[in-house]
């Protein structure tokens, strides 16, 4: 075989590598082509703005740190959640999504629940402010992407869940989008890549030389403690790196999981089922109720009819409360299944309102049972609870009625506003500041073991409230210290906690407390 035709097999083999090479490249790009038409737009804005949302998912991994790290409630979580809210809304710039003017309701009730939390001491309703404040940001992100006015109770739930899990599932959506931004060969704009490489620079010397700054003046030190709290501390580097790697993350991924636009625009209409089945099981307990409830009208609120001899009416009134609480519970939420898996029937609706009468009733006589234990016992805040959990439950079930003859379009709307002012009115008037109040102006005297009980509240709120009381009236033995004693030690003590307190976590109701505490040991010096 000649040279020649060597070089010619040798130039036919690299042509066929060519080729094969070409035709590679080409099933990738037709590949990339069809992943991207599979990606919703919101997807693909991401990732052509890719630095612009790594920038607001540092902002808001910034504001997260401070209003979670060793703070239960301060301004410091306001100015956090209004921070996050921004944050949003840079979201929806960037995506060039128009901000809707009912929006404002959500901005507006994020901020009420925000600013109760500063009202209040109190670590239980913190909690479900907090939990409020969750579900509005996504309530409000999902009405902006989405026409929810028409959504049913079923339909939101449904796409709460699924915007849940599609958060979930854009877990490594930040990994991803990283390496894919790297490959890159030519990025059009590589200024926000510097900003964050700068900021990435920026942050741990931050730290660094601000902790070494602060271990060579005490002044200096004193002056950040009381700002931020011990935010540079070096044994608190690792937590608050630790906190803002999450915040970063959680929101990278919320980000995500909404561009996925997964959610279902429209209710799915299921099967419903013969209403003669319901029809059948409620009638037989309309029958149960309508005997209960006349006992209950008889004997409980009319006062007539003869016991049995082992009852008082007072230990009557006071029994099987929780058991009627849980009854009248199964009777809102079988209410609420029948009205939504069975087809529209007089006969059941009829049956449906006699047991909503039947259970207003109850609800009635749970109420007032709790309010005869509580004039036998006193008041205390599980008590409180009871009752204004009966009371937002009479008024949520006023609107599942309403739906037995209405298609039930917005009730989810109606129970979360009544939820909302429930919790909002219970947290304006701070229940143990309540229960204390209404305890001392009802106790003719008061033992040691009373006054524990108000100190020992775990919350503030009780001091305006424990300031005013009269000491004479407090109860103690001979060998034990006065009463005045024991609330001047406590009110000390409250003093030194409040001094402790940081400008990150000022609160209205420590303030109070703080004042009320300090003029009270001024008086009785």
């Amino acid at each position: 075989m000649g040279e020649e035709q060597k070089k010619e097999i040798e130039q036919q083999e690299i042509e066929n590598e060519k080729q094969e090479l070409q035709k590679i490249l080409e099933k990738e790009q037709q590949t990339t082509q069809q992943q991207t038409k599979k990606q919703t737009e919101y997807q693909q804005k991401i990732k052509q703005k890719f630095w612009n949302f790594v920038l607001t998912s540092i902002c808001f991994a910034f504001f997260y740190v401070i209003g979670t790290y060793k703070i239960r409630t301060g301004i410091g979580v306001f100015v956090a959640s209004l921070g996050q809210i921004g944050c949003c809304f840079v979201v929806l710039k960037l995506w060039e999504v128009t901000v809707k003017k009912d929006t404002i309701y959500y901005i507006v009730m994020i901020i009420i629940m925000n600013v109760l939390m500063l009202w209040t001491d109190q670590s239980f309703l913190h909690f479900w402010h907090k939990k409020m404040i969750l579900l509005l940001f996504f309530m409000m992100m999902l009405h902006q992407f989405y026409e929810d006015k028409l959504w049913s109770l079923k339909t939101y739930i449904y796409n709460l869940f699924l915007l849940l899990f599609g958060s979930v599932a854009s877990l490594f959506d930040p990994v991803e989008n990283f390496i894919e931004q790297m490959k890159k060969k030519e990025q059009k704009n590589q200024k926000w890549s510097y900003i964050i490489l700068g900021l990435g620079i920026a942050l741990p010397l931050t730290f660094l030389i601000v902790a070494m700054l602060m271990s060579a003046d005490g002044v200096f030190a004193n002056m950040i403690i009381k700002l931020v709290g011990n935010l540079f501390l070096p044994q608190n580097v690792i937590a608050v790196t630790f906190l803002f790697v999450l915040g970063y993350w959680l929101f990278y991924c919320f980000v995500s999981g909404l561009a996925r636009k997964e959610v279902s625009q429209k209710t799915k209409e299921s099967k419903q089922a013969e209403p003669i089945i319901a029809i059948t099981f409620t009638s037989v307990l309309l029958v149960v109720y309508v005997l209960f409830c006349s006992i209950q009208i008889w004997y409980l609120f009319i006062g007539k009819g003869k016991l049995p001899e082992e009852f008082t009416y007072a230990s009557y009134a006071r029994r099987g409360f929780f058991e009627l609480l849980f009854v009248s519970l199964i009777n809102f939420l079988m209410v609420v299944v029948c009205n939504w898996k069975f087809r529209k029937n007089k006969i059941l609706n009829g049956v449906l309102i006699a047991i909503s009468v039947c259970n207003f009733i109850m609800m009635a006589s749970s109420f007032y049972r709790m309010v005869l234990y509580v004039k036998a016992y006193h008041m205390t805040v599980m008590r409180m609870y009871v009752l204004w959990f009966l009371a937002m439950l009479a008024v949520s079930m006023a609107g599942v009625v309403y739906t037995i003859f209405h298609k039930e379009k917005r009730l989810y709307q109606y129970l979360f506003v009544v939820v909302f002012v429930f919790l909002t009115a219970l947290s304006a008037v701070r229940p143990q500041a309540y229960v204390t109040r209404y305890n001392l102006e009802h106790m003719k005297q008061y033992t040691k073991t009373d006054i524990n009980h108000i100190i020992y509240a775990c919350s503030l709120d009780v001091v305006p409230e424990l300031a005013k009381i009269d000491v004479n009236k407090i109860v103690v033995s001979e060998d034990e210290e006065s009463g005045e004693e024991m609330i001047k030690k406590y009110f000390k003590r409250v003093l030194e906690e409040c001094e402790e307190k940081t400008a990150r976590e000022y609160h209205i109701g420590v303030e109070q407390a703080e004042k009320a505490a300090r003029q009270y040991l001024e008086k009785h010096r």
